[in-house]
């Protein structure tokens, strides 16, 4: 295994257990490394930790354990999905839709693992790391006892076949789709069709939320609408009506499904296919308003000639979508954008009230669920961030 010298600051930053490597923290920064190899981080003759090389973007890899005794064989990997199976037994409901894997968080970057009933989904977000999945798709088999009928994979790093983005690994397929369950709502996810399932995990806090919410009577806005899941929940929690915004027909079409298979008519609600900004002057031309307002802003989206970044635009987005929230409404922000700080995500959302007559008052405040395990040295693995603003009471 070859020995790589790391500077000083990583020798710290990998002993508080900051699991990140980039270039830098090279004494030789021009060293060449092969994509998918295990190595040895050394401070001259010390031994700091075992790294697995997967270079993506700005990354070089991920330090696995700090234990020289604890080389990274399959007998490891399967340890460590071990422990992550036991902590999801002690905390989740099994028949829910969960992350039982979080990459970094538990304890190998690049890679995470959900399961929908007996099914579980890789995603691969790095090709060094998924290089070794032969040893990691072993390990974890071994973990789970065989337990479950299909494993599938999702790549998400560029790769040239299209066939190979999606793909069974070992097991029978699933159904298409197959229905999963959270709380009162039922789900259908895609585990064979696309780089997403078509529900994104990540956004349950807001899911239950609205699940305990009075929402009798009351209307609300969903922009953003894809993969979040959230205008089921509200219906099924008894909305009156939903309108669910999204940028492209795929979208739409998704949402239309998820409230067909909650036995609720889509056709009761207003499911549009519009850029958000677009709708957003529609309601201020109409002067339309709603009870709750969900917006779950995209880290970066690009739809034709505009732009949209959470750092720069968010403050511009809820100041538009304002108006749309009726007096003593809710609005309910969410962001995944992990280079985006809770602090900064207050002050974007506090900016928004400038020049504005309405007033809010913060009653609920979230991050990720307890499956998605992060890592307290790295800020980065704990991204969600919810706010539920009541406004002018």
């Amino acid at each position: 295994m070859q020995r790589v010298q790391i500077t000083g600051n990583s020798q710290r930053k990998v002993k508080d257990g900051y699991p990140l490597l980039v270039q830098d923290d090279l004494k030789e920064p021009n060293m060449k490394l092969t994509d998918g190899s295990f190595v040895a981080l050394m401070a001259s003759s010390q031994f700091m930790g075992y790294a697995l090389i997967a270079k993506h973007r700005r990354q070089l890899g991920w330090v696995l354990s700090l234990d020289e005794t604890q080389t990274p064989t399959t007998d490891y990997f399967r340890k460590l999905f071990k422990q992550a199976l036991i902590r999801r037994e002690t905390t989740m409901n099994p028949s829910m839709p969960q992350r039982v894997f979080n990459a970094a968080g538990d304890g190998l970057g690049g890679v995470t693992i959900d399961r929908y009933d007996d099914y579980y989904v890789f995603t691969w977000y790095a090709e060094g790391v998924y290089q070794q999945r032969e040893m990691i798709y072993a390990a974890f088999e071994t973990a789970t006892d065989h337990q479950f009928k299909g494993i599938y994979a999702k790549l998400r790093f560029n790769v040239e076949e299209a066939n190979l983005k999606s793909q069974l690994v070992t097991g029978t397929e699933a159904p298409e789709p197959l229905l999963v369950t959270e709380g009162d709502v039922t789900y259908p996810v895609h585990l064979q069709d696309d780089l997403t399932t078509g529900l994104l995990l990540d956004m349950r806090p807001i899911r239950q939320w609205l699940a305990s919410a009075e929402l009798q009577g009351k209307t609300v806005l969903n922009l953003f609408s894809q993969e979040n899941g959230i205008t089921a929940a509200a219906a099924v929690a008894g909305a009156a009506k939903t309108i669910s915004i999204e940028t492209n027909k795929k979208g739409a079409a998704a949402t239309a499904d998820q409230l067909a298979m909650n036995n609720i008519d889509p056709d009761k609600h207003e499911i549009r296919a519009i850029e958000v900004t677009n709708y957003l002057d529609y309601t201020a031309k109409h002067h339309l308003s709603y009870d709750v307002v969900v917006v779950t802003a995209p880290t970066f989206a690009r739809v034709k000639k505009q732009k949209f970044q959470v750092a720069t635009d968010l403050t511009d987005l809820l100041a538009q979508a304002l108006p749309t929230v009726r007096r003593e409404g809710q609005l309910v922000v969410a962001t995944t954008a992990n280079n985006f700080s809770l602090k900064k995500f207050h002050e974007a959302v506090d900016d928004a009230f400038i020049g504005s007559d309405r007033t809010y008052t913060v009653t609920e405040t979230f991050r990720l669920p307890t499956d998605f395990v992060t890592r307290k040295a790295y800020v980065a693995s704990n991204y969600l961030k919810v706010l539920v603003l009541d406004l002018d009471k």
